[in-house]
C-alpha cells in the first residue's frame, strides 16, 4: 500500500501544476467571454438604451425617407414621447434577451472549460494509471 500512496501524491501534485498551467492558459479566454458580458450589461444603462433608440429611430426615419420625396429632412430630428418610450422598450428587451444568451454563454463556457480541460484528462490519466497497475499486478512472473 506505501507504493501506491507515493504514486498518488506525485500524481495529485502533478494534477496540481496541470491545473494551475491550463487556468493560466486559458486567462486570454476567461477575459474575453467576460468582457463580452460585461459590455452586455454596460448596454442597459438608461442613457445607452435612450441613444439607441433615438439613433434607430434616425436610421429608420431616413431609410423611409430616401424611397418618398415628399418627407423633409427635419422629420428625423425630433419625435414624439410615446414614439420614443415604445423604442426604447423594444431596444431594452432586446439588449435583455442578449445578456441572457450571455449569461447562458458564460456558464457553458466555464462548464465546459472545467469538464473538458480540468477534470477529464486527471481522470482518464488517473484511470489509466490505475488499470495498468492492476493488470500489472495481476501478472504472476515464473522463474
Amino acid at each position: 500500500m506505501k507504493k501506491f500512496s507515493k504514486w498518488k501524491i506525485i500524481y495529485a501534485l502533478c494534477c496540481l501544476i496541470y491545473v494551475g498551467w491550463v487556468i493560466n492558459v486559458g486567462g486570454n479566454e476567461f477575459d474575453r467571454i467576460n468582457s463580452q458580458y460585461r459590455k452586455l450589461v454596460e448596454q442597459l444603462d438608461s442613457g445607452r438604451i435612450r441613444t439607441a433608440a433615438l439613433e434607430e429611430l434616425t436610421v429608420e426615419c431616413r431609410r423611409r425617407s430616401k424611397h418618398r420625396a415628399d418627407l423633409e429632412e427635419d422629420v428625423c430630428s425630433s419625435w414624439p414621447l410615446a414614439v420614443v418610450e415604445a423604442k426604447e422598450k423594444e431596444v431594452e428587451e432586446l439588449w435583455l434577451r442578449a445578456r441572457e444568451r450571455g449569461i447562458i454563454k458564460v456558464v457553458l463556457f466555464y462548464t465546459g472549460f472545467v469538464l473538458i480541460f480540468l477534470l477529464a484528462p486527471p481522470i482518464l490519466i488517473y484511470l489509466i494509471i490505475v488499470g495498468i497497475i492492476k493488470i500489472y499486478s495481476s501478472i504472476k512472473f515464473v522463474r
